[in-house]
């Protein structure tokens, strides 16, 4: 055999000491996370020790420029240096290709694996081989936990990362358990044909249950690529979530010797449904098209003492595709409310506004849906009340640090984006008593009309006393700082040719004159806006923020194309050792 390896035959006793050494290895394999989740703590606590020293040496105001002297020099440039590899690790390292953080990570644990499947096998060809499955099978676990949604899972709450955040680290891992599955099943195929053994053990049931299970991962990994999730989120949900919950039973009728970590899974996979259990409950709402714009508004009011008064800005929830009519417990709406659900930003602040604000754009698949059950429920322009079902709050927003200790924060919004931005925003603003530092809230939308959720109707009074101080466009960068206004761009003017959408549907005459209207009646001075047009220019917003700032907070949340353009001219400040924590939300997979 090549490789040092040879079909060698064992006695009793040999394969005891096999057996010992295939128990014993995988553990290893699955505690090994453990030391990740420790350098995790580690980083914590190195974060806070460097934030806690150079908190005396800050200067009390925002001149970077000001340098520092005594001991606090190197742990002030050790912060710096460990920014920009932070900076450099969460960088592509081809375009949709994953971060090097993922690759490096991804590779790290790879050969860390690889070895724990060699190592101690001596020339034993099938011990090697048996070792590549049940080193694989040691991870899923892990795999599953990465996937787990609610914010109960262990995993999130020792690396304080969001389901978000962790997403991209259950992909890597299911690449690595998908080799490590397939090299099993190559090397026994090897070893069938070469014994000649192939057309009897192909017919035996652990055989058949393996091929099966490689089956299925091989379909899972397929439906995974970023291809089908963006040609069909659909199919590529519900196929993953169906195909992850059937794959347990081949795999545990595959062999024993995995079957604890099979259960292992089957535990995180109840612990998983009993929490999103817990967090779906069902409400009693509004369901309307936004007038001129093909924006869907769900509006769910609050009684006093309700749970989600404590709900934080920046979160979001799962809506179930509404019906119209009450969820019964037919097998039908069950399947619906936990597999029919889409991602909403909570555009309000409940505690606040004492009610739940969703908005998303009506594109395909439940959004459309969503957008004809809204025009089948108008009615004279009456809009019923309906059941709707909602799981949540998800989300990163609850692990942002204090953003109060920075000298500047810039929130950036494109579009329906600004659902996650302007919750924040207006936490800041309206909830001043914690010394907020300077805040600059940058909004791009194609049509004006889009922003009539944020921006409600003006009373006659605050309509005058606005137009004041923001009709004249000349003055709106000063009325921007000196209010904390809003700054919306308008990147697009109304016209008979513009389209609602983004599916390329024709508007009709009627769809025009509506929307037409929308953009006179959003022209009127709103509080807390000021209207420009034009794309803003982010390279010199950001260079503006920056050079008053050390300590600078960026949030963003928009179209790829405007977020990488804010990404890079944010980097330029992080390379001169600007102090920066920069979070871009996202829910594509």
């Amino acid at each position: 055999m090549k490789f040092g390896y040879e079909f060698v035959t064992l006695d009793n006793d040999q394969k005891h000491a096999r057996r010992v050494l295939l128990e014993y290895y995988p553990a290893v394999a699955q505690c090994s996370i453990l030391a990740v989740f420790l350098g995790f703590q580690f980083y914590f606590f190195l974060s806070w020790l460097a934030g806690y020293g150079l908190e005396y040496e800050r200067p009390k105001s925002p001149s970077f420029n000001k340098r520092l002297a005594g001991p606090s020099t190197w742990l002030k440039k050790s912060r710096q240096f460990c920014d920009r590899i932070a900076w450099w690790l969460k960088k592509d390292t081809f375009s949709g290709w994953g971060t090097r953080a993922e690759w490096i990570g991804g590779g790290f644990w790879t050969v860390w694996l690889l070895y724990l499947s060699v190592v101690n096998t001596g020339d034993d060809y099938l011990h090697l081989t048996k070792r590549f499955g049940i080193i694989g099978a040691s991870q899923l676990p892990l795999h599953y936990l990465l996937a787990m949604r609610a914010p109960y899972s262990p995993v999130q709450w020792v690396t304080r990362l969001s389901h978000e955040q962790l997403k991209a680290s259950h992909q890597v891992l299911g690449r690595i358990i998908y080799l490590l599955f397939a090299l099993h099943a190559i090397f026994y195929v090897n070893f069938f044909i070469l014994s000649g053994f192939l057309a009897k053990r192909i017919k035996d049931k652990d055989v058949i249950f393996g091929i099966i299970s490689l089956a299925l991962f091989t379909a899972i990994s397929t439906t995974a690529l970023g291809q089908l999730r963006r040609w069909n989120y659909r199919v590529f949900y519900m196929s993953h979530v169906a195909i992850a919950n059937i794959l347990v039973v081949p795999l545990y009728l595959h062999v024993t010797h995995i079957r604890p970590y099979v259960w292992e899974v089957v535990a995180v996979n109840v612990l998983h449904l009993l929490f999103r259990a817990q967090r779906l409950k069902t409400y009693s709402g509004t369901v309307k098209l936004l007038p001129g714009t093909n924006l869907v508004q769900v509006r769910i009011p609050l009684t006093t003492m309700h749970s989600a008064l404590n709900w934080q800005p920046g979160q979001h929830v799962y809506l179930s595709l509404p019906t119209g009519s009450p969820y019964s417990l037919s097998p039908k709406d069950q399947f619906a409310l936990r597999n029919k659900a889409n991602p909403f930003t909570v555009a309000s602040i409940p505690v606040k506004d004492k009610e739940l604000l969703l908005v998303a754009r009506a594109l395909a698949g439940n959004t459309k849906k969503l957008a004809e059950l809204a025009r089948s429920l108008s009615r004279d322009g009456q809009v019923p009340s309906i059941p709707l079902a909602i799981e949540g709050p998800y989300g990163a927003s609850t692990h942002f640090p204090d953003l109060s200790t920075f000298d500047k924060v810039l929130l950036v919004a494109g579009g329906v984006g600004a659902t996650f931005v302007m919750p924040i925003y207006r936490s800041m603003v309206d909830f001043n008593d914690r010394g907020y530092a300077d805040v600059r809230c940058v909004w791009a939308v194609q049509k004006l009309a889009d922003t009539q959720w944020a921006f409600p109707t003006s009373t006659e009074g605050e309509g005058e006393e606005e137009e004041e101080g923001t009709s004249s466009e000349s003055d709106a960068d000063d009325v921007a700082h000196s209010a904390g206004a809003v700054e919306v761009f308008v990147t697009r003017g109304p016209g008979p040719g513009l389209q609602i959408g983004e599916t390329g549907d024709d508007v009709e005459l009627e769809e025009v004159d509506q929307l037409l209207s929308m953009e006179e009646e959003m022209k009127k001075a709103r509080k807390g806006m000021v209207l420009k047009t034009g794309r803003p220019k982010i390279g010199a917003i950001v260079d503006e923020v920056f050079s008053t700032g050390s300590r600078v907070a960026v949030i963003a949340c928009g179209p790829r194309r405007l977020t990488r353009k804010l990404n890079q001219s944010v980097e330029q400040w992080v390379k001169q050792g600007h102090e920066v924590f920069y979070h871009e939300e996202s829910f594509a997979w």
